[in-house]
């Protein structure tokens, strides 16, 4: 009996305020999971809503390009199936000079160059012709060209707020 009595009065299970740190630790990790869980459904949907927008935006780009004439104009409206969802289509004609273009590396030294140095210094002829025909311009800038801007904008919910896509290409004017 006496080895009996010798273990009951040994401490035994948790005191209130181990439970309670216990439960505080635990209820931290729940938060902090269940936040990390909310955040993931709401990227989600937002990744769900781009792909959308970039969706119809590659659909509105091709009904644009498919067109056999293009004029400047601009048309927008909502975009049936998806509520929400507004489209922009801008046609623009405009003149690109091809010398501005010029990207990639080594183009802040091409644009330094003089025109005549883009034909190594040997024109052929070419300036006193494009003089000739009135288009002594178009040398000296590297060419200018005609082309329709086409930017389409899709605009899409996000939350309260409005979101918007865009995307943009040339189009040259003689096709």
């Amino acid at each position: 009996m006496r080895h009996h009595k010798k273990h009951l009065g040994k401490r035994r299970g948790f005191t209130l305020i181990e439970v309670t740190i216990g439960m505080a630790m635990a209820a931290v990790a729940m938060v902090y999971t269940y936040s990390m869980i909310a955040d993931g459904m709401k990227y989600q949907k937002q990744g769900v809503q781009l792909a959308n927008a970039v969706h119809l935006a590659k659909i509105k780009m091709a009904q644009v390009d498919s067109s056999t004439t293009m004029t400047s104009d601009t048309t927008k409206g909502p975009v049936p199936g998806f509520p929400g969802y507004e489209f922009v289509t801008e046609i623009k004609e405009e003149e690109m000079d091809l010398l501005k273009l010029a990207g990639g590396p080594g183009a802040d030294a091409l644009r330094k160059k003089a025109p005549k140095d883009l034909l190594g210094d040997k024109d052929v002829g070419l300036n006193d012709l494009m003089k000739k025909t009135g288009k002594s311009k178009t040398f000296e800038t590297g060419g200018i060209l005609k082309v329709f801007r086409v930017k389409v904008t899709i605009t899409y919910p996000d939350g309260n707020k409005k979101k918007e896509y865009t995307v943009e290409t040339f189009r040259s004017t003689k096709y």
